[in-house]
């Protein structure tokens, strides 16, 4: 069923969801948002969206133009809370925007902005390029292989970054933070009540933050790394497999020194745990 409107188009699909195909123009905008289920999106060589999925009941979903934001929603509020499973196609270029209070969403092969925020579920995303902008309050989050700024915040989960080249910020509230082949000149990584991972280099005149609240800290850095670090523990040990000479000690734990020629600049600071830096490319247990 379709019907024209000033606002663009709309179209109303009921009683399930046929393959449903709409042309989209370069500049376009995909927005989704109010869904319950699981999306997920994969990009294609044509200038279109594809929709197609299955749903516990039947119910329409709107695909409507507004300006330059293609938006795809449920047709009616009081039946959001319907589950549904969506598989989408759309264009390599075109951005994606996913909101959603209890919804698993994965992504993959994007080479534009990708925007996911959902209160409960996990969040995949691969072989992306461009900023990428993830956020569940309860789920994981797991990226394999982006190109660009990846923000990656989940309250209650693990968040596993696996691959990146690009800005960094990731955090956890109650779960690990894994960053590995990381390629970055700026980092910031934060869990309060779970370990924190980081296998990569650090670039000649980067930041590296590093926080932990109550877990462990691994760093696997190259052989000839150069930083000048600053450390901080207050109720656990600092082990290195580099060579240290203490520069500055600034107490409750808190020391500085340089690594190589200095060039970085690394910030570990962990309050009830272990600080580990290791010399090769895997964490030695």
């Amino acid at each position: 069923m379709g019907t024209l409107m000033l606002a663009g188009w709309l179209l109303s699909v009921a009683g399930g969801i046929p393959d449903t195909t709409v042309v989209m123009r370069r500049g376009d905008r995909v927005v989704m948002e109010g869904f319950t289920g699981s999306i997920e999106v994969r990009a294609w060589n044509r200038d279109e969206l594809s929709l197609t999925g299955a749903m516990d009941e039947a119910h329409g979903v709107v695909v409507r133009r507004v300006g330059d934001r293609v938006r795809v929603s449920p047709g009616d509020r009081k039946d959001r809370r319907l589950s549904r499973e969506l598989e989408l196609r759309i264009p390599s270029w075109a951005p994606v925007e996913i909101q959603g209070r209890t919804l698993d969403v994965d992504v993959s092969g994007l080479a534009a902005d990708v925007s996911v925020a959902t209160g409960e579920g996990d969040i995949v995303c691969a072989d992306v390029s461009g900023t990428v902008t993830l956020a569940t309050v309860e789920g994981t989050i797991d990226v394999r292989g982006a190109r660009g700024r990846v923000s990656a915040r989940s309250r209650g989960d693990d968040v596993v970054l696996i691959g990146v080249e690009g800005v960094v910020d990731a955090y956890s509230g109650d779960g690990d933070v894994t960053l590995e082949d990381v390629t970055s000149s700026s980092v910031r990584a934060e869990t309060l009540d779970g370990d924190l991972s980081f296998t990569g280099a650090l670039a000649a005149g980067g930041t590296y933050t590093f926080s932990v609240h109550d877990g462990d800290a691994d760093l696997v850095l190259p052989a000839g790394t150069g930083a000048r670090a600053r450390v901080s523990t207050f109720d656990g040990e600092f082990v290195s497999d580099f060579p240290v000479t203490l520069q500055g000690y600034g107490g409750r734990g808190a020391f500085e020194f340089t690594l190589g020629n200095g060039a970085a600049q690394l910030e570990i600071k962990v309050f009830d745990g272990e600080i580990r830096l290791h010399s090769g490319t895997a964490v030695k247990r």
